[in-house]
């Protein structure tokens, strides 16, 4: 849809921004339950279709605003569904940037949890105490090595 097509299309426009704006709302739940399954990885395969349709829906709308007369004489009907759609597209973008932010909020965690559990590791095999004393096992202790280990489906 762009702002060449005349009034007689704006059924044709409207139908076009409907289905382009479902499917981008799709693509933005899938990627919410993806988060909630734990699934970050499977999340890349939708970012392309992701990123074009954002784009295209954002032409869009900026030519709408240069235009609006690309939907007029829209039926009731078809006026409703667009609606619709666009509030679907708002509620499912707002449950994105939530459930984004909330997985980085989480990965942020849990690199600091790591970080402290190295941090403490690190002072309990230390050679010397906290009052600068000699701490037992002539510090073989703060040769050893931790195991740490990464869950990354975040």
């Amino acid at each position: 849809m762009t702002a060449n097509h005349s009034s007689a299309s704006g059924k044709d426009n409207a139908d076009d921004l409907i289905r382009m704006t479902d499917r981008l709302s799709q693509l933005m739940e899938q990627e919410v339950e993806l988060l909630r399954d734990r699934r970050a990885n499977d999340i890349q395969a939708l970012q392309s279709d992701k990123e074009s349709l954002a784009a295209l829906y954002q032409r869009i709308i900026t030519d709408l605003q240069q235009n609006p007369s690309a939907l007029q004489g829209l039926d009731d009907s078809r006026r409703d569904r667009l609606k619709h759609a666009a509030a679907r597209l708002q509620g499912a973008a707002t449950g994105n940037a939530i459930a984004l932010r909330s997985a980085i909020e989480a990965n942020h965690q849990l690199i600091d949890a790591i970080a402290g559990a190295i941090r403490e590791q690190r002072n309990a095999n230390a050679p010397y105490m906290a009052n600068g004393r000699v701490a037992h096992g002539n510090g073989i202790q703060a040769k050893q090595h931790m195991p740490v280990t990464l869950n990354d489906t975040l």
